[in-house]
């Protein structure tokens, strides 16, 4: 993944946070707390239709919350995100199509107007097992703490507008957990022989964006990129987890929703299409790429 591709676009998002810091704001309440409960459901049904389908069935749930203080010279910032979903086609097992944990909260101690001494802490990992499918076949691919994700880091927190956080931690750590001997016996997301974590000592950014474009429609952007001082001459590959959701709330109870999710991440291999002389399939580190549009009930608060 070019690095001077993801550096561009943290540019960008820090210039129009430049922008946006140079407006006057109101005294503030300590506490700033906002989160919403989604749950989208779709279903389609046929009978007798001359035009053909599939009978199917889809219901995604979501969570979050965020509740930052700041008060005198601290700084603490702290989000939650659950998700779950699957969908049902036809005859055809109930697959998932959303399933996510993630727990974050950095502290900072301010030192200027818009610096911040601080420490970080997140956690990522999923509730239910994970399968590839393949026709009438399906792979185990994944379940809680299969992956699971931990990272603590030091480092300062820039805060130049009330939307944009940016964290740069020079010192991270950064654990990647297999705990599923079958999974850790595949290597699976970088794991080495006989072990089930991978740890790594880097340098991490973290950049948020959390902005209200009208009333009711909001821009929520957050990107980290990672890379680990111990590899190197790998260092200079770039772990990249890109994640933007733009909610448009129609009424209290109801909303549209469009997420995705970009990541990068050079330990996880994939498939490549090649063979090697021994008849053994191939693989290398790839995009990955998700995008979920939803419509359905949700509460903000």
């Amino acid at each position: 993944m070019s690095k001077k591709y993801f550096l561009l676009i943290a540019l960008a998002v820090m210039s129009f946070a430049g922008v946006s810091a140079q407006e006057e704001e109101a005294p503030a309440k300590p506490w700033t707390k906002a989160g919403f409960i989604g749950l989208k459901f779709t279903q389609a049904s046929f009978t007798n239709w001359a035009s053909g389908g599939e009978n199917a069935l889809a219901l995604d749930a979501q969570f979050t919350y965020q509740a930052d203080f700041k008060n005198d010279v601290h700084l603490w910032e702290n989000r939650i995100e659950l998700g779950f979903g699957a969908n049902q086609t036809g005859k055809d097992p109930l697959k998932k199509t959303t399933d996510k944990i993630y727990l974050s909260s950095n502290y900072g101690y301010q030192v200027q107007r818009v610096l911040y001494i601080s420490a970080m802490l997140t956690y990522e990992s999923q509730f239910a097992n994970g399968y590839n499918y393949s026709g009438d076949t399906r792979t185990y691919v994944s379940r809680f703490m299969a992956p699971g994700y931990l990272s603590a880091g030091i480092g300062i927190t820039w805060t130049p507008a009330k939307m944009f956080t940016m964290v740069i931690t020079p010192v991270t750590y950064k654990g990647t957990y297999v705990l599923d001997q079958y999974l850790a016996d595949l290597h699976s997301f970088g794991v080495k022989d006989g072990h089930k974590t991978l740890n790594e000592l880097g340098a991490n950014v973290k950049a948020e964006l959390n902005y209200d474009i009208t009333k009711n429609i909001n821009l929520y952007s957050r990107l980290n990129l990672f890379t680990d001082y111990m590899r190197g001459k790998e260092v200079k590959n770039i772990d990249v987890t890109w994640d933007v959701q733009l909610n448009m709330a129609i009424n209290k109870w109801l909303s549209a929703s469009i997420s995705t999710n970009l990541v990068y991440d050079n330990d996880i291999k994939l498939p490549n299409g090649k063979i090697d002389a021994e008849g053994n399939e191939l693989k290398s580190p790839k995009v990955q790429f998700k995008e979920i549009l939803a419509i359905g009930l949700q509460y903000n608060f």
